[in-house]
């Protein structure tokens, strides 16, 4: 949403309080660079323009823009994409990925245009071997226009306001100009592709660390036109964007982003841009704000789990201590005491290892965080979260069917399934190449007593793209281990492991309750619980305990707003964890 708010100054006015430059100077190179999280090319462009930004300080704007087919989605989480990306590519005629646009403009003599193929048609976008030396050729041009930015970013308020302030020095032989201004983020960890080209994006769990993604365009798709632009004269306006908690499923950290502007003669051929000084407003002094947790899966060998948790500093002082709260399956809460120095808008993980639990085949842990530096936390609505781990599935004695549905890519999945001791048991891939196709499904006989680990691999790292997936299943059919598009937890990168016991159950796992049934589901008013059971819990996705009921009626979640809940099932010797959804 922007405010306007001064759109007519004098010279004389803006003289007095601008912070523009009025000296001509030259351009300064804006790269567009059109990405994704599977173009296995993309982090070398990364780092190509990276190099080019830090050889030429304050003179560079790099924006990245997640588009096309190598920006599908691998799961939740992994959504870079926006509202503008394909506009933007189709306007610049991307023929390839990666590719960019410098200053959007259009380089075809100099040769430096991507070929065009396959029907596509270029028009400024260049492959990444062209970004240097067409940001050489911008920096070295003068500008008709300088611009000026202020950006701040209040935790109070939720808010970003950036003040932009502008200043023609020469004239144009055009008779308007745009401004567009572009809030990016970075440090957004997922998953990418070919990420050894960029060893410095590589996060040490193997995860790429995204830089300079585009979020958001305040002045719209376009920019916001300019329709004085004559020598001398000046431009100045605010522009405030209230700041969402998550773009597309992908979190938007405030003291992570970046503001971008520039000046463009329409929609291509941009002028110049600059990167606007940015500041944080820590509206508290003891603020512990929960970042992301983890829970470990059970593994054959193993009746615990690790725990990790992210915290940020939303306090105005550094973070010295911090406890963290957590209780499995509705359990007993323990608390892990922190200690350490964690500045403003910075990061600390706390690691607790092998915790020992009684698990179900599924599991959720609940973590808040409290007394930051020994006091109450001064804004609780961000101290709580959960995390879900698995616990070993159970099959049945007898053949086990694994079911393979590959994508375009089948020569890049291979999976095995191996016992106890690690030998494998049964093997798959590489498949064809070719459109989505079900492959013959293979056996391999369970031995009671044994407990069976499932590898499914991708060379690429992409995993098994829409609409492939696998199943693993037991001789009734149960499924045991599934992913790809089928798993509610999306999609995997490179690996993915899952674990069953055939026959017993090993020690610290109980089996889900089976005489327990739950009722509708998706429910609207009424949920309704059969079975023997002493108490239910329902907890929302961020782990606040909604409903408690201890009788056996049926019970009203009218009241409870639309969305996935936790639902804790106590018996005598279990906890049965179930998701339910909520639907009016």
């Amino acid at each position: 949403m922007k405010k306007n708010l001064l759109l007519a100054f004098t010279f004389v006015a803006i003289l007095a309080t601008a912070q523009v430059s009025t000296t001509p100077e030259n351009k300064n190179a804006v790269l567009e660079e059109f990405t994704g999280i599977s173009c296995g090319f993309c982090p070398d462009g990364h780092k190509i323009a990276q190099d080019f930004h830090d050889a030429n300080p304050g003179d560079v704007v790099l924006i990245n823009i997640h588009t096309g087919s190598y920006a599908t989605p691998q799961g939740p989480g992994t959504d870079f994409n926006t509202a503008f990306g394909a506009a933007l590519s189709s306007q610049s005629g991307v023929c390839g990925f990666p590719a960019g646009t410098m200053n959007r403009i259009d380089f075809t003599s100099n040769g430096w245009n991507q070929t065009s193929q396959n029907g596509c048609v270029a028009s400024t976008a260049m492959s990444r071997d062209k970004f240097v030396n067409a940001g050489n050729v911008i920096l070295s041009e003068s500008s008709p226009v300088n611009v000026w930015g202020n950006a701040i970013v209040d935790l109070g308020t939720g808010q970003l306001t950036v003040d932009v302030e502008v200043y023609f020095t020469g004239n144009q032989s055009v008779s308007t100009n745009k401004i567009h201004v572009a809030v990016l983020q970075n440090n957004i960890e997922g998953p990418q592709s070919g990420s050894s080209a960029n060893p410095a994006g590589v996060l040490p769990n193997g995860n790429y660390n995204h830089q300079h993604m585009l979020r958001h365009l305040l002045t719209g798709q376009w920019g916001q036109t300019l329709s004085t632009i004559s020598q001398g004269t000046s431009f100045a306006d605010q522009f405030v964007w209230s700041i969402p908690t998550d773009i597309n499923g992908v979190e938007v950290d405030p003291t992570n982003l970046e503001v971008a502007i520039f000046i463009s003669e329409g929609n291509e051929g941009i002028l110049t841009g600059e990167m606007a000084d940015l500041t944080v407003n820590f509206p508290n002094t003891d603020d512990a704000k929960f970042s992301s947790s983890i829970a470990s899966n059970l593994t054959c060998s193993s009746g615990t789990t690790n725990l990790s948790v992210d915290f940020q500093n939303y306090g105005s002082t550094a973070l010295t201590s911090l406890d963290i709260e957590y209780s499995i399956n509705g359990g007993a809460i323990n608390t892990y005491p922190w200690t350490g120095n964690v500045a403003s808008a910075g990061y600390g993980t706390v690691s607790i290892p092998n915790v020992t639990v009684s698990a179900n085949a599924t599991n959720t842990v609940n973590f808040t965080l409290k007394n930051p530096n020994g006091v109450a936390d001064q804004n609780t609505a961000n101290n709580s979260q959960i995390a879900t781990f698995n616990g070993v599935s159970t099959a049945i004695v007898g053949g086990a069917s694994i079911e393979v549905k590959t994508d375009n890519y089948g020569s890049e999945t291979t999976w095995t399934l191996k016992d106890a001791s690690g030998t494998t048991i049964a093997s798959g891939g590489p498949y064809p190449d070719n459109s989505a196709v079900q492959q013959a499904p293979v056996t391999a006989d369970l031995v009671d007593g044994n407990c069976y680990t499932f590898t499914i691999m991708d060379s690429y790292g992409d995993g098994i793209l829409s609409p492939g997936n696998y199943r693993v299943r037991d001789a009734n059919g149960t499924i045991l281990a599934w992913g790809g598009t089928v798993s509610s937890n999306g999609n995997f990168t490179s690996e993915e492991k899952s674990y069953f016991q055939v026959g017993s159950v090993i020690a610290n796992i109980n089996e889900t309750n089976s005489n327990i049934s739950i009722y509708p589901n998706p429910a609207k008013d009424i949920l309704t619980i059969n079975g023997d059971y002493e108490t239910v819990k329902i907890y929302d996705i961020f782990g606040k305990l909604v409903v408690e009921e201890i009788s056996k009626n049926p019970i009203n979640v009218s009241t409870l707003a639309n969305g996935v809940y936790i639902l804790n099932i106590n018996t005598r010797n279990t906890i049965s964890t179930n998701k339910i959804t909520i639907s009016k």
